[in-house]
């Protein structure tokens, strides 16, 4: 009888703790691809700050000087556009976790409410009263 009990408790607390473990996989994802898109990011940008560094050390005369500034007004286009792009992936990194997360709070909801239906209903009689 003590068994049939605590298996079925040991059941129930699985069941319980499983959406928690599937919103740790999921975090823990999405953190690690959030710190690898940033080290990407950050390379990204420190190229393009040493490139210009190094484009800055080419200026000697007037004419160098125009070719430089020509080229800065380029680069901070290109910039502007590589900013754009790496937002916009950003975004969507996020989006999808926000997606994933909603999706296990649903089925979370769904398991509780399988495994507590007598609280369900009174949650409804609650809301129509």
């Amino acid at each position: 009888m003590y068994n049939e009990l605590f298996d079925k408790t040991q059941e129930q607390l699985n069941t319980m703790a499983e959406p928690v473990r599937r919103f740790n996989n999921v975090t823990l994802d999405h953190m690690a691809k959030l710190v690898d898109y940033q080290i990407s990011m950050f390379r990204g940008y420190s190229e393009v700050a040493i490139e210009q560094m190094r484009a800055m050390q080419t200026v000697h005369d007037p004419k160098s000087l125009e070719a430089y500034l020509k080229a800065q007004g380029e680069a901070a286009k290109s910039l502007s556009e590589k900013l754009a792009r790496d937002t916009s992936e950003l975004v969507e990194l996020h989006r999808g976790y926000s997606q994933e997360v909603q999706k296990l709070g649903e089925e979370s909801l769904a398991t509780v409410t399988r495994l507590h239906p007598e609280q369900d209903k009174a949650s409804a009689s609650r809301k129509s009263a």
